[in-house]
């Protein structure tokens, strides 16, 4: 059987009873329908989960940090953390149109590919290099300070560019991005610290630049990140200084169609395609003040004769080609974080309004992630078994919900006599890949 036993050393992180946490954990569960709302868990819930209490739980101060750093720690690890980890860092938005929402406004979504009104959250998380998963630790939210009306009438500037302007700094309009980032790195490392070291941080291209180079680097961490594939890289100058000014920084620009050969650190050809892996750990661009590491991969089919290519980054000079591609990848761990918390948990559901109300609503359904993590290693430790998908889970305390309902009420009827019954069947309905043996 599942059990959900190392709950209980959640009660100093809570301002409320572990009961009504558990209650509330096998609810979700158990919600098949409308939503995971408040109301939807509340009429799943057994003696003592009313939606008051849900309520409560809702309207406390919850440390979820806290919370999460137990479950991956004692509940998934035993203390015992083997294999190399990274921090994994993404942003995301929810469609939200309730103007009373709290920081609801015009963000941008990658899905849509325009700007929508929206909550956004960022995320962080601890991926296992060597098990290949995901840990959400914190959620922050992305709040846009209001536009003040001007208090003056102001002239009318003329349309278009002023004489003289350069493009506009994407960086200072995207400010929210590297907010979130520190928030969470600040929150984050000092008390992961006091369960593991961590050297790098990994991140999708938006966070390819200047800042948040210097934000990883102010927190101790090197970032690995993605440029943009037409990025200017520039080998360093090693010819004679010319006696006068500023020694020359930049040397020969970076040919991506003429990459050379002394730098191939990899050729494979599989499927038609054949990969290319070079790598250059002492280069410049422009959009960042120092040198980087850069691994250059090129895909080619050999019958079109057609290319594709990536260029990875790391602050790292000492980081293998192969290792930063291998973690660039596991950056995308952090997308099933995502993935399980809208589709199963209700970060795309909830109906909350009120900060923290709003807080503990997207907190649980990332909390809930990290259960479900412990849970499937549960049932690969007792039924050998790795095909043991989050909506197996949902079936197997749904069904359990339903038997022992069923059972509980035919008991009140003193003339039946109860026979030891096998539930596997019951606790089956609706699994995808039937685990219980």
């Amino acid at each position: 059987m599942l059990e959900l036993t190392f709950l209980e050393g959640l009660q100093p992180y809570l301002t409320v009873n572990i009961t009504i946490l558990h209650e509330v954990i096998q609810s979700i569960y158990c919600v098949s329908g409308g939503g995971v709302t408040m109301k939807n868990i509340s009429r799943w819930t057994g003696p003592g989960g009313s939606y008051r209490s849900i309520q409560r739980l809702f309207a406390s101060q919850i440390d979820w940090l806290g919370l999460n750093l137990y479950l991956i720690a004692y509940g998934y690890f035993g203390y015992i953390f083997s294999g190399d980890f990274l921090l994994a860092v993404d942003e995301t938005v929810e469609r939200k149109s309730r103007t009373k929402t709290w920081g609801v406004c015009w963000f941008y979504s990658s899905i849509v590919d325009k700007p929508i009104r929206s909550v956004s959250f960022h995320a962080m998380s601890l991926v296992s290099g060597s098990l290949g998963k995901s840990f959400t630790l914190d959620v922050v939210q992305n709040i846009k300070e209001p536009k003040k009306a001007p208090t003056k009438k102001v002239k009318q500037a003329k349309s278009g560019r002023p004489k003289g302007s350069k493009d506009r700094n994407k960086e200072k309009s995207d400010g929210l991005i590297y907010k979130g980032f520190a928030l969470l790195l600040g929150s984050v490392l000092p008390r992961l610290s006091k369960y593991l070291e961590v050297k790098y941080v990994v991140a999708d291209g938006s966070y390819g630049n200047k800042t948040s180079c210097i934000i990883a680097q102010e927190h101790g961490l090197e970032l690995i990140s993605k440029l943009n594939k037409r990025t200017g890289l520039y080998l360093p100058y090693d010819g004679p200084y010319a006696g006068r000014g500023r020694r020359r920084k930049y040397g020969k620009k970076m040919d991506y169609d003429h990459l050379p050969s002394q730098n191939l650190v990899s050729s494979t050809s599989e499927e038609g395609i054949r990969e290319n892996i070079y790598q250059f750990k002492q280069v410049w661009t422009k959009h960042i003040p120092y040198k980087i590491n850069v691994v250059i991969i090129t895909k080619t089919d050999l019958e079109s004769g057609k290319t594709a290519r990536s260029v990875l980054f790391s602050t790292c000079p000492e980081l293998a080609a192969t290792t930063m591609k291998k973690y660039y990848s596991l950056r995308f761990q952090i997308e099933f974080d995502f993935r399980d918390a809208k589709q199963y948990f209700g970060l795309s559901d909830f109906k909350n309004v009120k900060e923290r109300q709003l807080t503990n609503a997207v907190g649980i359904a990332f909390f809930m992630g990290n259960i479900s993590r412990i849970l499937q290693k549960q049932a690969k430790e007792k039924w050998q078994t790795d095909n043991v998908s989050i909506q197996d889970i949902k079936a197997y305390f749904r069904g359990h919900k339903y038997a022992f309902s069923i059972f509980n009420t035919l008991k009140k009827d003193q003339n039946i006599i109860f026979n030891p019954i096998d539930f596997k069947d019951t606790l089956a309905i609706g699994a995808i890949n039937s685990f219980i043996k």
